[in-house]
């Protein structure tokens, strides 16, 4: 079993596992340019905040805003809901756009991992809970197919 190892949508031939790839996905009536604006939108509290950040220009802009929500703006219980919001875009990227669908079918068993040089949760260096969630889509579309 072989190991892919992703961080930036510029860095490889697996860029397209990032969040910052743009592919459009929609998610409770509401179109987001990136996974990264889906997720980081997801930390306010408040619609407005919510539609200004998904209407960001770029991922990494996106990314600003949300990491720069206050507490107080911050939707209560973050740190346990994350997995679940990030989990529910991933599912949203990866079933609406068909050759993403595809692309991550063809990664057949290999395990994959956010190359990120900083982030513990997220990223291999820590729990790479991106990797992990990016296999159990691949293992839930494999499923639906049969």
């Amino acid at each position: 079993m072989s190991d892919i190892y992703f961080y930036s949508r510029k860095n490889n031939s697996y860029g397209w596992l990032s969040n910052f790839w743009r592919a459009i996905q929609e998610v409770d009536g509401v179109y987001y340019n990136t996974n990264e604006h889906y997720y980081q939108s997801m930390k306010a509290k408040n619609r407005e905040d919510q539609q200004w950040i998904a209407d960001a220009p770029t991922p990494y802009e996106a990314m600003k805003a949300g990491r720069s929500l206050r507490t107080k703006d911050m939707k209560m219980a973050w740190d346990t809901n994350k997995v679940t919001i990030m989990l529910k875009g991933l599912r949203a990227k990866f079933t609406q756009n068909k050759g993403l669908k595809q692309l991550l079918i063809d990664t057949g068993e290999a395990k994959l991992h956010e190359d990120s040089p900083t982030d513990m949760f997220w990223g291999v260096k820590g729990k790479d809970m991106l990797g992990k969630l990016l296999m159990q889509v691949r293992e839930e579309i494999r499923n639906n197919f049969q």
